[in-house]
Formats: structure tokens, C-alpha cells, sequence
């Protein structure tokens, strides 16, 4: 790598949103790259702020190089440290938080201290957290997890109610990972067990202390075993009590809401009486702070002989069930009705608080509240000496889960693009997760800081580095650039992809892709007719990161360093490594292809579940969560062998299972390359080796095998020519990630045969019929998409220093007039049931790929940018992909069939596959 960062010059950090927060609620952690050699294990890091003051900063490996030294690194600072607009991390010695934090464990208790806070964690049993504590005073105790669950959906027609069962957790291990100075990660996990229901939902929890903090992250996730037919999940949440000793009047009940606003009162309220409490009892009480004493002189005596007649409000409750609403209730016991009008507004960002003016008490914020409705906070008992109190990330208010999937019937790949099986379409081992703060205070805090705590937990704090930095480390690929508007033709794409990423941020908040399960996906096809995306037709609805959705907003990221794309990518990638993910059972390790139900589609695919993919999130942030759920997709390889990707269109193959090079091996190899990297154990280099080698032995070399299907054998990692190349198509062997992470090997590990072959596919899958003939000894037709794959051709440019080859690329580029969209238009009346913004033909599948082709173009041969474009540059999807010499493939297997075939006559599909050819004829309107 010629000019490679020297980590000698460290990195400049800045907080992604331009600004320092004025507080931020728990430790702060992300990622940062280095060059191979400039670091190893042993090099201490220190942090700086922009005027030379040093920050104590914790740091630990994330990735390696193969020689050994450090290619990633994690590193976390203290709450409410660093808040500095800017920061300098380099070599040098880190210095200490004033407040260290220690962790210790005896017997089936962890304790973290840190100045006077304590926390007590069970390492089995029922209880997660026995204790808060500030200044040896207990805030918080006998902390639980808990799931409702019934055996039937909650149906308006049901002439019974559902019989709800509570299943609490039961902790069977705590690990400590980390234990300071600066952050201590505890991990625990268990199942879920009680009240007529067996032992399930495995989960994973990690609480994060900070040095110098009252307060701990929870991180929850939990994964889905039951029987979709009757394991209906009727809320999930964490339970916990917090001890009160203040008068009731003293005693505050705090909620806030996204728009900054907060709902507080007291127990017991002095305003509004009859009788004037005066300024001097209804300031504090407002405020929160304590009141004088009652012989202080300051009561009034109407208020003092009948402050005992007032009511107690007892039990509150904030539910969201939408995106666009919340109530707040609040009654006086369980015998008395709710009054449901205490409060209500368009979004509450998830912190609730109870506790005393002197005594103190809790603070509860849950991240991403309204996003992932329905959500509910509940207070219990506030008029007790313990107040109970109930965070749930899945509201008991809202319909039960119902995890089948939204048809009994297949709908077929003519007409619906769907894949369904009875036996695939199942939710079993997808996950979710949700992320609690609780912070202990002595006293009851201000309201603007009960807002401020509010704020980052709903949008958290986050370092990251700058465009021009991470392109410097050739990240994921390498081959995107920071965007260069000199020429006129690329700023004219900038501007096109700019206002392209604008519009799905919007479009997530316009078509509210909101909720637990849905949140962080996107759609795939757009329904110009309904001026609706196709949310209800088969393999058109949920885009599940189909063709790189997720790499398209990271790569969007990383070069322009948007925070908006950050944290849309950051959602994504959080969906698509739980809900797209079967993590256990019978397909463990692979992910769903895109459908009406995220987890409904019968193609499972490693392609989706690819740890490569995640790694964008994984070392920007050094998140433990997504380190864990990148590992469950090394349990492909074995699963491969039941679900062979092409298993309903070809024969069994000789070798234990069959798949494709790409997007396939792409994928195991990328799964094998993140753990190579992330523990240096070279077993894993020794599998992509193996592959590699085999390939480059290949006559054919990536072009082999029916599109590109040869035999793999995952105990040995090898594959085997099982033939059949040319015969089908190659468009998909390459997209969802696998040519970037393609480049990425390449300039990693060296099989010499393997790059050759490598090099050539990426020069011969746009190549002249007489090109292919010369070299191949046939003229084969690739599969069309060449605009998608002009990323691969400027890629042969680049090694072979062949310019023809770049100016052929950005001729694919410029003269596409797919991929390229609209401006959007507004639609009204009685055409749609709310005026939208729409972008006609839209579809996720070319806004992700094309740009990813786009941004690749654009680095590989910025000089050769055209100042004009021309041609058409209107809009069109699908059909305009095929003509009479095009040949695509769907994807992968689906009912009879998965591809499309040649269609210039020469290759002829064998005969299993003709009726499906003749069905894909009829669909494109080629069969007349």
C-alpha cells in the first residue's frame, strides 16, 4: 500500500453530529483502522483533546493483520469525558479516569464500583442485577427479566381471551469481558422458563459501567425458538424495584418526549387546589427539589390540616403503540380506573424516571422507543415504599406477536417473485434486541437534564474519524473515493447520489418503516400504479439488504461521513444480523431472501447473513452485539448441506453440497476472513486458501460451473468442478458485497492462480462476444447488468493499467439508463390516502448496486470523468434488463427454478428447467 497512513500522525476524531453533547449517558466506544506494521498489542494509545488535554481513553484489539500487528482497534472513553469537539487518538500513554472502575466476583455475585456507585450482578438464577447503589444507599434492586406469552393471536372475532403466561429469565452465566479502567462490559446469558412454558428464547445480555458513571447499558437480545403456531409474545421487558423513603409530595414521576418536551408531577399535587399552596411549595414541587419542612412556616395551613384528604397517584403508564403517538395514565390503585388523558403527544423518546427529592432514585431511557413501537413504560406502586417499575421493549397494550407468515399458500415466482416452503417460511432463530440505560441519582435531577439524558440515549453519542481518513486505509474494499465534483460529469452523479441517499432517509419516515420487527429495512420495488412500495407482493416487499442495500449506505458513509446515513445504515445492519438471520435451528447461519415476511422467504442464503457485511458496523463501533452475531454465520458451512442453494434446479452434486462462487463462497470465505482477522487464527486463512487455489485450478476459473455452482465440501473447504459453465447466468456472482470483498482479499492473501482468474472474470463479464470466444474458446452471454458490473471492469483497468478498459467502464456508467431516477413528484387527492413524495420505478435493488458501481467508477478513474453526459438518462427498472440476447438469473433456487437462460439460442437450458424458462418468458413478455 503506497502512501499508507503512519500511525505515528494518530487520527483526529469528531463526534459524528459536528458538536461535543453536552453529556453523554454511559461510555462511549468505536473503532479505528491502521496500517498493516504500525501498531501491534503491545502499542498504548492516548486520547487528546483539541487543546492538548489528555482524556483517559481504554483500547483493545478488534482485527489483525496477517503479520500480526493491529488493523482495527476499539476504544471507549468515560461518560461525560471528551466532550471536545475534536480529539486526537495516537501512540502514547494513556492516563487514568480519576474514578477507575474495579470488577470483582465472588461466588455467583459480580460487583463494579466506581467513585460511590455499586452494581451487583447474578451470575444465576432469576435475577439479572441485585443492586444499585449510590453512596451505600440502594436506588435500584431485584432486576428481572420477564415475557409475557400466549398460545393464540389476539383476534378481534375470539370469543375467549388468550391465556397469558409471565416467563421470567433464568441467568445460567456471567462472563466478565473487560474490567476497566475506563469501561467494564459484563456478559450474561440464559433462557427463559415458567408458568406452564419450557425452557426458551436463549439470550445474550451485556451491561456496560462507565468510570466516573452512575449509570449501565443493557443490552438484550434474545432469540426466537418457540412455535410460531403458538408462541404468541405478549410483551418482553425488564422489571425492577426501586426503594422510596420521600414524602409523597417529594416523590416525582418523570416522562419525556423526542421533540425535547417532559411530563413531571408529583404523587401527591399541590396545584391546582382550591386552596393556594403558594409559590414557595409549588415551585420546588414542580422543579423537583424538595419542599421546606411543614414547621418551616412556608405551608399555608389550609394545605397542611388537608394535604392528608389528597389523592395518591400510585401507577403510571406511557404507551406507544405507533410511531405517531403516545398516552400517558396514570390511577390511584388497581382498584380505581385510569384517567388515560394525563398525557399524550406524537413520540416519547423512551426515559421515564422515578424516585425522591432527597432519596433519589432511577432513571430508565430505552433507545429507539418510538422506532420500535409498541413500546410501554409502567410505574407501579409510587405511593409504596417500593415503587416497581416495568420497561417494556414489546408493549402487553399492543396485539400479541405473530410471527407466521402472512399466507398459508405459495404465490409463485411468475407473478409474486416469491420462494415459499411451509418448512422455510419460519421464524425459527431470528432475533431482536433492544438497549436500556438506567442511571442512579441521589436526588431527583433538573428537567433539563432529565432531557439531556433523554437526548443521547435516544440518539447516542458516537466518535468517528473522517472521510479522507478512512479512505486513506482502502476500507472493505478500497475502491470508492471522497467525492471529487471537478469534472462535471461526477459532480453531476454526487449530486445524484446525494439527493438519492436524501430520499431514502425521508422515505424511512414518510412510509414509516417503523416498528419491533420492521425497523432498519427498507423495501425493494416500488408500485407506480398504487404509488405504494409492493409491501404485499411476495419477493417485491422487504428489501433485506438484496444486492448490498447495507454496504451501499455504509460505503455512503464512509465517504461523506453523513450522519444521517450513519445511523439508517446502523439500523440496518442491526435488523439484517437479527431479523434476516436464523441464528439457531434448522437454518442456522444463513438469512432470508427478501419477502412479505423478513423471515417468509424459502431461499435461504449465506449471502444475507455474511459476516463481511457487517464489519462496516462491527469496527466503526466496536459494538460486542454485532461481533457475536457475525460469528453464528460460520455455521453455514454445514447447514449448506440441507439447503444447497440450487438444490431445486440441478441434480445432487458429487460433493457434499454445492454453491456458487459468488454469491456463495463469497460469502463463507468473507465469514472465514472476519474471523482470520478478528482472532488471528490461521485456520481460517488456511479454509480461503484452499477455495482459492481450487478456483485458480479451474479451467474456467470464476466462470466456472452452472452459474457458477461448483461442488464444496465444508469440512475441508474445497471445491470441485461439477460443470455446467456457460450455461446460465453470472449476474449475480458478484453483487451483495462479493466483488468488494474480492478486492479486499486479493490485496490480502496471494494465490497467484486465484487473482488471475479473479482479474479475469472482472475483464470478461462485460466483454465483446468475440473477447469471451478468444479467451474461453465459446461465446457465452454473462447475464446482463453490465452497468453494475462496470465496478468490476474499471477494476481490470486498474491492475492490468488498462485505460481502455476504465473508459469502457464509465461508458457502461454514463450510457445505463437504468439505475438512474427521477426527481420525486408529489402525489395528493384521492390517488393515495395522504399526499407522499414519490420517486417513480424506484427500486432499492439499482439505487444500492448501481451506486456501489458508481462509487467504484468514480475512484478507479476519476481522470476519465466525462463533463457531460449523454443519452437518456429517464427512468427504467425490469423489463427494459432483458432483451433477446440478455440473459439474468433471479438469484438464486426458487420453486422449479431460479434463472433465466440464454437467450440467443446458443445455450441451450437442460430439460428440468423448461417449463421455468418458458414461465420467465411470459413474465419479461418474451415468449411472443
Amino acid at each position: 500500500m503506497s502512501n499508507k497512513p503512519r500511525a505515528v500522525d494518530g487520527v483526529d476524531l469528531h463526534w459524528l453530529d459536528g458538536k461535543a453533547p453536552s453529556t453523554t449517558a454511559n461510555a462511549s466506544a468505536w473503532g479505528v483502522p491502521w496500517a498493516q506494521g504500525e501498531i501491534d498489542r503491545s502499542t498504548a494509545l492516548a486520547l487528546t483533546t483539541s487543546d492538548g488535554k489528555n482524556v483517559p481513553v481504554q483500547s483493545w484489539p478488534l482485527a489483525y493483520w496477517p503479520d500480526g500487528s493491529l488493523k482495527w482497534t476499539g476504544h471507549a472513553v468515560a461518560a461525560d469525558t471528551a466532550l471536545s469537539d475534536t480529539l486526537h487518538l495516537a501512540p502514547g500513554s494513556p492516563s487514568e479516569p480519576a474514578n477507575p472502575i474495579t470488577v470483582k466476583q465472588s461466588g455467583s455475585t459480580i460487583t463494579v464500583t466506581t467513585g460511590d456507585f455499586e452494581a451487583q450482578i447474578k451470575s444465576s438464577g432469576t435475577t439479572l442485577i441485585s443492586s444499585l447503589s449510590v453512596g451505600g444507599s440502594k436506588k435500584f434492586s431485584n432486576g428481572q427479566l420477564v415475557v409475557k406469552v400466549q398460545g393464540q393471536p389476539d383476534e378481534p372475532e375470539a370469543n375467549d381471551p388468550a391465556n397469558i403466561h409471565t416467563t421470567t429469565a433464568n441467568v445460567t452465566a456471567a462472563t466478565i469481558e473487560s474490567d476497566g479502567p475506563v469501561r467494564a462490559t459484563i456478559k450474561v446469558t440464559g433462557t427463559y422458563k415458567g408458568d406452564g412454558h419450557g425452557e426458551w428464547l436463549p439470550f445474550t445480555i451485556r451491561l456496560y459501567f462507565s468510570a466516573g458513571s452512575t449509570a449501565v447499558k443493557i443490552q438484550h437480545l434474545f432469540l426466537f425458538d418457540g412455535d410460531q403456531a403458538k408462541d404468541f409474545i405478549k410483551g418482553i421487558g425488564i422489571q425492577f424495584d426501586v426503594p422510596l423513603s420521600d414524602e409523597l409530595y417529594d416523590r416525582h414521576i418523570r416522562f419525556t418526549s423526542a421533540s425535547g418536551g417532559l411530563w413531571g408531577e408529583a404523587v401527591r399535587i399541590l396545584s391546582g387546589l382550591r386552596r393556594d399552596a403558594t409559590a414557595a411549595l409549588l415551585n420546588p414541587q414542580f422543579e423537583g427539589t424538595a419542599l421546606p419542612a411543614k414547621d418551616s412556616g412556608s405551608w399555608p395551613a389550609t394545605i397542611t390540616a388537608g394535604i392528608d384528604t389528597l389523592p395518591t397517584w400510585n401507577d403510571y403508564t406511557l404507551v406507544q403503540l405507533s410511531a405517531d403517538h403516545f398516552d400517558i395514565w396514570k390511577r390511584t390503585s388497581n382498584k380505581s380506573s385510569w384517567i388515560k388523558h394525563a398525557g399524550h403527544g406524537v413520540r416519547a423518546n423512551g426515559t421515564g424516571y422515578i424516585g425522591g427529592a432527597k432519596g433519589g432514585g432511577i432513571l430508565f431511557g430505552l433507545h429507539n422507543f418510538w422506532q420500535q413501537h409498541p413500546r410501554q413504560l409502567d410505574i407501579r406502586n409510587a405511593a409504596s415504599s417500593t415503587a416497581n417499575v416495568t420497561v417494556w421493549a414489546y408493549s402487553p397494550e399492543a396485539p400479541a406477536m405473530d410471527l407466521r407468515h402472512y399466507d398459508t399458500v405459495a404465490h409463485g415466482l411468475d407473478l409474486a417473485y416469491e420462494d415459499v416452503e411451509l418448512v422455510t417460511s419460519n421464524p425459527a432463530g431470528i432475533a431482536r434486541s433492544y438497549e436500556l440505560t438506567l442511571k442512579a441519582v441521589a436526588s431527583t435531577p433538573a428537567r433539563q437534564a432529565i432531557a439531556d439524558f433523554a437526548a443521547v440515549v435516544a440518539t447516542p453519542p458516537q466518535l468517528v474519524a473522517t472521510p479522507q481518513f478512512y479512505h486513506s486505509h482502502k476500507l472493505f474494499g478500497g475502491r470508492w473515493n471522497v467525492p471529487d465534483t471537478s469534472r462535471s460529469g461526477a459532480a453531476k452523479i454526487e449530486n445524484e447520489k446525494s439527493q438519492l441517499l436524501d430520499f431514502y432517509v425521508a422515505e424511512i419516515e414518510q412510509r414509516q418503516f417503523y416498528g419491533f420487527w420492521n425497523y432498519g429495512d427498507v423495501m425493494h420495488t416500488y408500485d407506480d400504479t398504487r404509488h405504494t412500495w409492493r409491501y404485499d407482493v411476495g419477493g417485491y416487499a422487504w428489501d433485506n439488504a438484496e444486492l448490498g442495500t447495507d454496504l451501499w449506505l455504509w460505503v455512503s458513509f464512509l465517504r461523506t461521513g453523513r450522519a444521517d446515513v450513519f445511523r439508517i445504515a446502523h439500523a440496518m445492519t442491526r435488523h439484517l444480523s437479527e431479523v434476516d438471520f436464523h441464528h439457531i435451528g434448522p437454518f442456522a447461519g444463513l438469512g432470508s431472501r427478501h419477502n412479505v415476511s423478513h423471515w417468509g422467504d424459502g431461499a435461504k442464503e449465506a449471502r444475507v447473513s455474511s459476516s463481511t457485511l457487517k464489519r462496516p458496523f462491527y469496527y466503526l463501533t466496536a459494538d460486542e452485539q454485532i461481533g457475536d452475531l457475525m460469528r453464528y454465520s460460520l455455521q453455514a458451512d454445514k447447514t449448506l448441506i440441507e439447503w444447497e442453494p440450487l438444490r431445486k434446479i440441478l441434480p445432487k452434486p458429487t460433493a457434499p453440497t454445492r454453491v456458487r462462487i459468488g454469491p456463495d463462497w463469497t460469502a463463507l470465505a468473507g465469514n472465514w476472513f472476519t474471523e482470520w482477522e478478528r482472532t488471528n487464527d490461521t485456520k481460517w486463512r488456511d479454509r480461503i486458501v484452499t477455495g482459492m487455489t481450487d478456483i485458480g485450478a479451474m479451467k474456467y476459473g470464476l466462470f466456472t460451473g452452472y452459474t457458477a455452482a461448483v461442488g464444496f465440501d465444508p469440512d475441508t473447504a474445497h471445491l470441485t468442478d461439477e460443470g455446467g459453465q456457460f450455461q446460465a447466468s453470472y449476474h449475480l456472482t458478484m453483487l451483495f458485497g462479493g466483488g468488494e470483498f474480492l478486492m479486499e482479499l486479493v490485496d490480502t492473501i496471494t494465490v497467484p492462480s486465484f487473482d488471475s482468474a479473479w482479474v479475469d472474470f472482472a475483464k470478461y463479464y462485460n466483454a465483446t462476444s468475440a473477447e469471451k470466444t478468444a479467451k474461453y474458446g465459446q461465446n457465452f452471454n454473462s447475464g446482463g447488468f453490465g452497468y453494475l458490473y462496470a465496478k468490476l471492469q474499471a477494476y481490470a483497468g486498474e491492475r492490468l493499467n488498462d485505460n481502455n478498459l476504465k473508459q469502457l467502464a464509465w461508458n457502461q456508467v454514463t450510457s445505463s439508463t437504468t439505475g438512474y431516477f427521477s426527481s420525486p413528484i408529489d402525489v395528493g387527492g384521492v390517488n393515495v390516502i395522504e399526499p407522499i413524495k414519490q420517486i417513480t420505478s424506484l427500486a432499492t435493488n439499482d439505487a444500492a448496486s448501481f451506486s456501489l458501481a458508481q462509487y467504484a467508477v468514480l475512484a478507479i478513474a476519476p481522470e476519465l470523468a466525462p463533463n457531460s453526459f449523454t443519452g437518456s438518462r429517464s427512468i427504467s427498472y425490469a423489463p427494459s434488463l432483458l432483451s433477446t440476447s440478455t440473459v439474468a438469473e433471479f438469484d438464486h433456487s426458487h420453486e422449479k427454478g431460479a434463472l433465466l437462460f440464454s437467450l440467443d439460442g446458443k445455450s441451450q437450458p437442460s430439460k428440468p428447467k423448461r417449463s421455468f424458462l418458458k414461465r420467465v418468458l411470459r413474465l419479461f413478455g418474451l415468449d411472443k
